[in-house]
């Protein structure tokens, strides 16, 4: 599941709303790009935008900060608040941001939409439904319109979008839990990626928005009020953990590399299956599967010779761990401390 921590402007400054009432904002920084570029030393790996005096007035105000924020982070980020022409979406794709979220606009102007996914393309252009008692909201809220979610997004679909952020306002600032059976049933309804905004308030909700099978959150006053931590949430939610989400060969087993944590010297290779992966985590040392012997086993167990485990990564096609552990003694049972101790090939020599 994406994580989307995220970063509301007003007067050029970083902050959040509770319900969206403009009259109940609290000042987070003054500089958002600065507290979007903590998000990415924290290791986001995409970011939620949103001009909300734009969002009201119709207009992009806080450009000047979008744009900076394109410049301080490396990372891609999406856009949404008062997105109501081609040339605005054109502008802000052009000042870094990878999605452009449409909202009032696209109640409005339905074919507005389809424009735009035809001219940028539908992963270039999002659709940003508030809602509020079911009904989708405009104008930051301020208005409430006479569609339903559902049949919204049905429309939208049609008019190409794929992903909608969708945000229950009643939700949203409150830190009171996500309205995870709305947004299931709009998942569901409509079969477009929908990602959800509004109320999360712990690892508990995230957990459970993940097990729900939405495939993204954004993070907003939970992170900012330390009741998120964000590393943490990415290692445990966006990044796949769950051994089922593993790819495995067809005995069920994923190869490891294991390299030492001090020296970075790759020790050696060997592979998980399921029992091995979990009495791992349980156990803090690492646990493998013998191919040969067909049985589970616990490094160190006979030589003494434990691994603590450091860290655990997965690779980008998810079918490789990395492993990185305190050796104790050798690694490999010849003595050798690496089992790759044998060169072949040196280009030096």
């Amino acid at each position: 599941m994406q994580l989307y921590p995220a970063v509301d402007i007003k007067d050029g400054k970083c902050v959040r709303l509770s319900q969206g009432r403009f009259d109940d904002v609290k000042v987070y920084a003054d500089s958002p790009a600065s507290v979007a570029a903590h998000w990415e030393g924290l290791g986001a790996t995409f970011l939620h935008i949103v001009d909300l005096d734009g969002a009201v007035k119709g207009s992009s105000v806080n450009r000047q900060a979008i744009k900076s924020i394109g410049e301080h982070i490396d990372i891609p980020f999406e856009v949404g608040g008062g997105v109501r022409t081609l040339e605005d979406i054109e502008e802000l794709l052009k000042l870094g941001a990878k999605r452009v979220i449409i909202g009032t606009k696209a109640v409005e102007d339905p074919d507005f939409v389809a424009d735009a996914v035809k001219r940028f393309g539908s992963d270039a252009v999002v659709l940003g439904l508030d809602a509020r008692d079911g009904k989708v909201a405009v104008k930051g809220w301020l208005e409430d319109s006479v569609r339903t979610s559902e049949e919204f997004c049905l429309e939208m679909k049609k008019a190409g979008i794929k992903t909608v952020i969708y945000t229950d306002i009643s939700r949203d600032g409150m830190l009171c839990g996500p309205n995870i059976a709305s947004t299931v049933r709009l998942l569901e309804a409509t079969g477009m990626e929908i990602i959800a905004s509004g109320g999360v308030s712990s690892m508990d909700d995230l957990k459970a928005l993940k097990k729900a099978g939405i495939p993204g959150a954004i993070l907003g006053k939970a992170l900012y009020e330390g009741r998120i931590e964000l590393p943490k949430a990415i290692c445990s939610i966006e990044n796949p953990s769950d051994f089922a989400e593993f790819k495995t060969d067809g005995q069920g087993l994923i190869p490891v590399i294991v390299q030492d944590d001090e020296t970075l010297e790759v020790l050696m290779l060997a592979y998980m299956n399921e029992e091995a992966y979990e009495r791992t985590l349980q156990s803090g040392l690492m646990n493998y599967y013998s191919r040969s012997r067909q049985s589970l086993w616990l490094k160190g167990e006979t030589s003494g010779h434990f691994q603590e485990v450091v860290s655990l990564d997965l690779d980008c096609d998810s079918d490789t761990l990395l492993a990185r552990v305190i050796q104790t003694g050798a690694a490999c049972h010849t003595g050798n401390h690496s089992c790759f101790y044998r060169r072949i090939f040196d280009k030096t020599i």
